[in-house]
């Protein structure tokens, strides 16, 4: 039986250990991900620890028809710091969107966040269409994306 709990930890070791981690995006990797879609996409720089963050997520995540409609994907940016908590809320919250860490080159060269949440629009041609600090409404985004 030992013998058995050993060879199934460490068979599974590396499943624990790379299973769900984020990938990390760079600058050409949401400009190429924004060319690959037909529709507009929707870029939300957040943070596990962030209520604001959240609720914009939620939100999205809540409104399926609303996403369809305006025929919008949706990725998440964290931080790097920030990588294990933000895989424990993405599993937790069952998001449905593509998420990445940023790497300090995007978060430098494209965007010079200082707050969370950010929102970034971009057509299909990879252009930024808008953008915006703080938390969205969907109101707010559906103003952003047409």
């Amino acid at each position: 039986m030992r013998k058995f709990i050993i060879i199934t930890a460490v068979l599974l070791l590396p499943f624990g250990l790379f299973a769900g981690q984020l990938k990390t995006a760079e600058t050409a990797d949401i400009i190429k991900a924004a060319k690959s879609f037909k529709g507009k996409t929707v870029v939300v720089f957040w943070a596990p620890w962030c209520p604001h963050c959240m609720r914009e997520l939620r939100m999205l995540r809540n409104s399926p028809d609303f996403i369809r409609k305006n025929n919008i994907q949706v990725i998440g940016i964290t931080k790097q710091n920030d990588e294990k908590n933000a895989e424990s809320a993405i599993k937790e919250e069952r998001f449905p969107f593509r998420f990445y860490t940023g790497s300090q080159a995007l978060h430098k060269d494209m965007m010079k966040i200082d707050a969370v949440p950010f929102t970034r629009v971009y057509n299909s041609k990879g252009e930024v269409l808008d953008e915006e600090y703080g938390s969205q409404t969907l109101e707010d985004i559906e103003l952003m994306v047409n």
